[in-house]
């Protein structure tokens, strides 16, 4: 898909080419999230050199096609993306796990998030030929009433499963959701 150009409008990227710049700036955006108390697979405080790795992985599985990246664009950034990876059997193929599901902090509240979610609903649906997305949010940070706003509903618990600190647990809380 193309840049948009009017930074006020936003775009939907599914699977954009996978370059070097694409991977710095989803590295970027996940520290910024991960520091501002985000939920994405890290403990503040991180860095780049910390989070980089992770981000070239996640990608190695968008390039050879398969997991999806779908991504909100306003302008020439990315202001919100996740991944949604692939089932490695056939009998669940017909849902996918939605991850590093990441908006910037600055925007937080702006309504970016929901078309985060809206957008990866509409490639599951109308790209993939899914029938259903699951995820995992961490308790403590407001992630499961968010999810459960737009259609996600708990399906499982695992409780103290997530270590922030040493004196603080959180439960890992599965989701899922019919489209």
């Amino acid at each position: 898909m193309t840049e948009n150009p009017d930074p006020d409008v936003s775009s939907v990227l599914m699977d954009p080419p996978v370059t070097a710049a694409l991977v710095d700036e989803l590295s970027q955006l996940w520290v910024r999230v991960t520091n501002a108390g985000g939920s994405v697979g890290f403990v503040p405080p991180i860095d780049l050199k910390q989070v980089r790795p992770h981000t070239v992985s996640i990608l190695s599985k968008v390039i050879d096609r398969t997991d999806t990246l779908v991504a909100v664009q306003k302008g020439a950034a990315i202001v919100a993306w996740c991944v949604l990876t692939s089932n490695d059997s056939p009998p669940r193929s017909s849902w996918r796990t939605m991850r590093h599901v990441q908006v910037d902090p600055d925007l937080q509240g702006s309504g970016i998030g929901g078309d985060l979610l809206e957008a990866a609903d509409t490639v599951a649906k109308q790209k993939l030929g899914l029938r259903a997305l699951s995820l995992k949010a961490r308790t403590g940070t407001g992630a499961v009433d968010f999810y459960a706003r737009h259609g996600f509903r708990e399906v499982g618990r695992l409780p103290h499963a997530v270590e922030i600190s040493p004196d603080d647990w959180r439960d890992d809380v599965i989701m899922w959701k019919e489209l």
